[in-house]
């Protein structure tokens, strides 16, 4: 397998863009990334697309207006684990011999009840027809629906590590805090604004022990990365270049069904490959649709020992300035969660740091390499490592 770099990443903030269209978001993250790397879109010569929610061929439609150049391009989706996936894709290709650059695209946009789309996904439908608003009485004898799924599943893991640990909502609500400060530093980031400890605790109740802002918001967004052989790197005389250390995919072992376990069985193999020890990481992008998973994943990761999450984020441990900055771009929580190019975002991120382009958030003592975790519905899990 060949050495293989980042040589440039893109986005499009992620948010709510109720006037904007697919293609518009996809230009953007792909424009960026190819400027940042010194590339035109004609020099590419395979593009990955990775979406939940946009129909089919959706790659090859959101590529056109770039140019049709004969190029090879691949559609996947693998849940939250989209744009990992894309990544992961992109990079093979590269690291096999097949191409020399290669380009990654995450990219989704959220269905709108007031805009359907059409079977394929990329364009509008006509509103329908508007159903007359229900009475006074409908809307009285109307009960609130419970949560369901994720959230649920997330409440019983905050309580149960709660209840095993000691863990306190305190220390669980803290990530929330840590993750809000990082966000409002990141011009991404769906969510922009520093919360409190009270604020968190005061916010909407979801499930269990947890409000709403110990959830990930969902919304639209796009990132985008470009990958090149050693040899590009070299022609291209890029200067600092981040190199894919490892690039690791692994599901679920029917006998150990958490996702926590089936994390650490991949972080474990990513370690051995990349040739480090979880003491060696300079930062980490993690999957975190709740508080409550950084807290399990810095865990499974070998971040800390069993039951030391909580302590850790108490501490300061996983803050900017701390001994294992994680999720320095605010995380899923509070930059927001996407689906296709939150995978991606986080390989961004990492890029930034490495090179000390992330601005007013950069980790002061800026890493030498970065590990990006994201699972996926079903038992998917994804690592990759990066380093400069």
């Amino acid at each position: 397998m060949r050495k293989v770099a980042v040589i440039g990443v893109g986005l499009h903030p992620y948010g709510k863009w109720r006037d904007k269209k697919p293609k518009e978001l996809a230009r953007t993250a792909v424009e960026g990334a190819l400027d940042t790397a010194g590339l035109q879109w004609k020099d590419m010569q395979s593009a990955w697309c990775g979406h939940t929610n946009l129909g089919m061929t959706a790659g090859a439609r959101l590529f056109a207006p770039l140019g049709q150049t004969g190029l090879s391009i691949t559609n996947v989706e693998n849940a939250s684990a989209t744009g990992s996936y894309a990544f992961r894709g992109a990079y093979l290709e590269v690291a096999s011999g097949e191409f020399d650059v290669a380009l990654a695209l995450g990219i989704d946009m959220q269905p709108r009840r007031d805009r359907p789309r059409a079977p394929g996904g990329l364009s509008a439908a006509p509103k329908p027809e508007k159903k007359p608003d229900k009475t006074a009485e409908e809307k009285k004898d109307k009960k609130p629906r419970p949560p369901t799924g994720p959230m649920v599943k997330f409440a019983e893991d905050t309580q149960a590590h709660m209840d095993k640990y000691g863990t306190t909502i305190d220390q669980i609500a803290q990530v929330s805090v840590k993750q809000h400060y990082n966000a409002a530093r990141n011009p991404y980031a769906q969510y922009r604004e520093e919360v409190t400890l009270e604020q968190v605790h005061a916010a909407r109740h979801v499930a269990g022990p947890l409000t709403v802002l110990h959830c990930c918001p969902f919304g639209d967004g796009a990132a985008a990365a470009v990958l090149a052989s050693e040899d590009v790197v070299e022609r291209l005389g890029i200067e600092d270049p981040v190199w894919v250390s490892t690039s690791v995919s692994r599901s679920t072992v029917e006998s150990e069904p958490e996702l926590t376990d089936l994390t650490a069985a991949t972080a474990r193999v990513a370690y051995e490959r990349a040739g480090i020890g979880p003491d060696e990481l300079g930062m980490v992008e993690l999957h975190d649709a709740a508080t409550i998973e950084e807290i399990q994943y810095a865990e499974s990761l070998g971040l800390c020992g069993e039951g030391e999450g909580g302590g850790m984020i108490e501490r300061g441990e996983t803050a900017l300035t701390g001994r294992i900055p994680i999720n320095s771009s605010g995380g899923l929580l509070a930059m927001g969660h996407p689906f296709g190019p939150t995978g991606l975002g986080q390989i961004a991120e990492i890029y930034w740091q490495l090179r000390g382009e992330a601005g007013d958030r950069q980790i002061p003592a800026r890493p030498k390499n970065g590990l990006a975790h994201m699972v996926g519905l079903g038992g998917t899990c994804i690592v990759h490592i990066l380093e400069r």
